[in-house]
């Protein structure tokens, strides 16, 4: 019986000193004390109990436990189990409430926020970039390869709707060496002696005047070379204004009046034979046979634009002058306007290259188109700096006014207008200027 009751006492001690140390509380300590009680029934005083059994190392342990109670060890060690029972509670809710929430907790957050750092837009769009790109250089070339086209096939155009070829005016200038500037300025002094307050004649009347100043000068067999040349940029230009129902002078209207084969045959001829056509173009054509260097050819066509044309302002008093009036041009100012309709004539006469008259039309989609430019446009390109660096000047000093001379064959030889073919040539000299 006693041993049995000491069994289970010992027993009790055991599992509760292994209790002991790991939360250590009140209760496992008050069944030690009771264990090692000497009142246990049947346990006499003085009794020993086997060291090997398990109610003697109960006993044995006895003071041990006491001393630990007298400390405050026991206490404390209760105290320091609940605290940490009580934190490792909030701990073990907090870490379970999302989880219960989505049901994917504190894991399933980690491998999103990994997937979005893994992810990169430039690698995971890699392939659609690049044929993005492909095409993008595809259609840049296909659109760049129209739009040379579109300018080549004009000016092929171009070249061969002009009435000269260059070949030909050369020809016509080799052929005409005794026309030189003293006799043009002897043919303007006469046509200004003759018409003193006409700017515009007809094409007999013209021919007139410059067949007896040559015959004056040279005889009977001075005269212009090659000179259906010169006749077919202007009777083309008779055909232009006479469809655009240009002015006819009334003489000679009644010849065309008579009856007869004879009359009707040269109705169109007789008609286009009285259309005036301005003096300054006139001229401009008469100039594909003056044989001398471009300095004096621009100079010539700059004072035959200043006397003949009605925008300037001369000090001499007034336009043209009178009959015994001198041929002293030069110091009146050309205007704008001047200046741009005798950049018209030369290109009516074929003496622009081609390529300096196309000029780009407003649409761009799907390409670049491109048209002939006008006078006016050519002059307004050159004197705003076009086709030049980004941002230099033209070359003219102001953009819009009166020009000098200086300016004039700075304007003749931009690239915009290149006059007979100018542009292409480097020269050097007070009146060259270079093409910016």
């Amino acid at each position: 019986m006693i041993q049995r009751h000491a069994s289970r006492s010992a027993t009790a001690v055991a599992g509760c000193w292994h209790r002991l140390t790991t939360t250590m509380t009140s209760e496992c300590a008050d069944a030690i004390v009771f264990a090692g009680q000497p009142s246990l029934p049947g346990n006499a005083p003085g009794t020993k109990l086997p060291w090997g059994s398990s109610a003697t190392r109960a006993v044995a342990d006895r003071d041990d436990v006491r001393r630990l109670r007298r400390r405050g060890h026991v206490h404390s060690f209760s105290s320091s189990s609940a605290s940490a029972s009580a934190m490792a509670e909030p701990r073990q809710k907090s870490s379970d409430g999302p989880e219960s929430k989505d049901g994917k907790g504190e894991g399933g957050n980690n491998k999103k926020e990994g997937r979005k750092d893994d992810s990169n837009i430039f690698l995971d769009n890699l392939g659609k970039i690049f044929l993005s790109t492909i095409g993008i250089v595809l259609l840049s070339l296909l659109r760049s390869t129209k739009s040379n086209n579109s300018r080549t096939a004009l000016r092929e155009d171009v070249e061969s709707a002009a009435l000269l070829d260059p070949l030909e005016i050369d020809d016509l200038r080799l052929a005409n060496q005794d026309f030189t500037i003293k006799v043009w300025e002897d043919i303007v002094r006469e046509l200004r002696r003759i018409f003193p307050h006409r700017r515009s004649v007809t094409y007999p009347e013209f021919l007139t005047v410059v067949t007896r100043v040559m015959r004056d000068v040279g005889g009977e067999g001075f005269t212009v070379q090659f000179g259906h040349l010169v006749d077919r940029v202007v009777i083309a230009e008779l055909e232009r204004i006479a469809a655009e129902g240009g002015a006819v002078r009334e003489e000679g209207k009644e010849e065309e009046e008579k009856g007869g084969e004879e009359g009707r045959l040269d109705e169109g001829h007789r008609r286009k034979s009285r259309v005036e056509l301005p003096l300054p173009f006139l001229l401009a054509a008469l100039s594909l046979a003056l044989h001398g260097n471009v300095s004096d050819r621009v100079r010539v066509l700059y004072e035959s634009a200043s006397i003949f044309d009605d925008d300037v302002d001369d000090d001499g008093g007034g336009r043209g002058g009178g009959e015994g009036s001198e041929y002293t041009a030069s110091a009146a100012a050309l205007s704008g306007d001047a200046a741009s309709r005798m950049v018209q004539y030369l290109q009516r006469t074929c003496q622009l290259v081609p390529e300096a008259q196309i000029v780009e039309t407003n649409s761009r989609v799907p390409y670049r188109t491109y048209r002939v430019g006008s006078g006016d446009e050519l002059v307004k390109r050159a004197r705003g700096g076009y086709g030049g660096k980004k941002g230099s000047a033209g070359v003219t000093r102001e953009a819009e006014g009166n020009v000098t001379l200086e300016e004039f064959h700075a304007i003749l030889r931009s690239r915009t207008v290149c006059a007979w073919g100018e542009c292409y040539v480097k020269k050097t000299g007070k009146t060259a200027t270079s093409d910016r």
